[in-house]
């Protein structure tokens, strides 16, 4: 150990049968910075010698006899570090920046690498502790629950502060979470979202976003799978039923789902005669009903008018009068609606409802393309989508979300050396 200039210079040997050697293979030096309030001084006796053991930074060897440089307790440092370069030298500055190599120089901050040697040491003292509980557990269940699971429950395992730390913190950000300790996983984030939105709230912000744009691609996967499917109009009314969010991307101003199958005029005296449409949705903005019709996917759009003239098929039209129909009722028995309401309407007016088709898909020759967006736009009072379109929507608003913002170029790194130490 030397110290010149204010730098403080580890050479990392131990002692062996044929004299001294290496400790590390790939590091020659870890060289610690100068101290701001409490400066590294030359010492001039074991009283200061063992002052500078003292104040080494966390995870680094205090007894000289074990050979300075890491402790064994924390060996993966050093044997990862000496992958990334032959002959490095580890340069401890102040700060907390993560770590980086520059010219041969493995430059790593000392909150850094003190967080790292805690979590390294946390995982060893977790491990002990959960071997500890799991033996308690399986005595439990095997020896109590097997004579009596009323009086005696089957024990669980639940994951601690400890793991999560480990999977998130170490690296481990592929690994998969036991379908076991899942529960666990979302229930201590729900205990501790509060707190989590006070001391971290980008944390908390980023781990929603994440939810969010995997249950978005969960969403398009269940949709393009259906697709491939020939599937009836019930099991996709079922598929939005339970992903509502889809059907606001219809719309060009913001919407929320209402009801589905609901309620829109015509029952008589005995109940029967009772008209129904898929979903009922309203602006978010206005509080303006829309009225949704699901048909299939593999409905036809187009059939032949004459050999070189598309037109607009019986199940097309058929469904554009059937939802025509379904607004007219609804606009006439609206009052009554209204005033037999248990909530459901509540915020939701009737200013000019829209009427929208979800059906087919988007015809593959150009000719039929033509003919049908010639019709669909010549319709005044309903919109048409396909499945396919709609499907783009979700996709576009994937990308979207995915897409992660342009950061600034970073700064070089400055290149190490005895005179511009300080500045590191």
């Amino acid at each position: 150990m030397n110290v010149s200039d204010g730098l403080l210079t580890i050479y990392p040997f131990k002692n062996t049968d044929e004299g001294y050697a290496p400790k590390y293979e790939g590091i020659d030096r870890i060289v610690i910075s100068q101290r701001r309030l409490d400066a590294w001084g030359e010492p001039e006796d074991d009283d200061d010698v063992q002052h500078l053991l003292e104040r080494l930074p966390e995870g680094l060897e205090s007894n000289p006899l074990n050979g300075l440089g890491f402790s064994s307790l924390d060996r993966w440092i050093p044997q990862c570090i000496a992958d990334a370069a032959n002959g490095v030298l580890i340069f401890i500055q102040g700060g907390d920046k993560p770590p980086y190599l520059k010219d041969g120089f493995y430059v790593i901050s000392e909150l850094y690498l003190k967080r790292l040697v805690r979590g390294l040491r946390s995982i060893s003292t977790r491990h002990q502790r959960q071997a500890r509980t799991e033996k308690l557990i399986l005595a439990h269940n095997s020896l109590l629950s097997k004579i009596d699971t009323d009086r005696y429950p089957l024990r669980q395992k639940k994951l601690s502060p400890e793991a999560v730390y480990e999977l998130v913190q170490v690296g481990r950000t592929n690994s998969g979470i036991p379908k076991a300790m899942q529960n666990s996983f979302v229930s201590m984030v729900a205990e501790n979202a509060q707190a989590i939105a006070k001391n971290a709230p980008n944390i908390l912000y980023e781990l929603a976003a994440k939810i969010e744009r995997v249950t978005l691609q969960e969403m398009i996967a269940n949709y393009e799978d259906m697709l491939t499917k020939r599937l009836n109009e019930t099991r996709w009314q079922r598929f939005f039923e339970a992903n509502t969010f889809i059907l606001s991307l219809v719309f060009t101003v913001p919407t929320v789902f209402v009801q589905e199958t609901p309620y829109v005029h015509g029952k008589r005296i005995n109940g029967r005669g009772g008209r129904f449409s898929d979903f009922l949705m309203r602006g978010q903005g206005t509080g303006n009903v829309a009225l949704i019709e699901i048909k299939s996917p593999e409905t036809i759009l187009l059939t032949a008018y004459r050999a070189e003239q598309p037109c607009p098929s019986t199940d097309l039209v058929g469904s554009l009068t059937q939802v025509l129909g379904q607004r007219r009722r609804l606009t006439t028995g609206w009052h009554g609606l209204k005033c037999e309401d248990d909530g459901t309407l509540t915020n939701t007016e009737l200013y000019s409802p829209q009427a929208i088709v979800l059906i087919g898909k988007t015809p593959q020759n150009r000719t039929d393309r033509e003919a049908f967006e010639a019709f669909r736009n010549a319709i005044k009072d309903v919109a048409v989508i396909t499945f396919d379109e709609l499907l783009l929507r979700l996709q576009y608003l994937n990308e979207a979300l995915a897409t992660p913002p342009a950061l600034p170029p970073t700064p070089p790194a400055p290149t190490f050396s005895e005179e511009n130490a300080d500045l590191f």
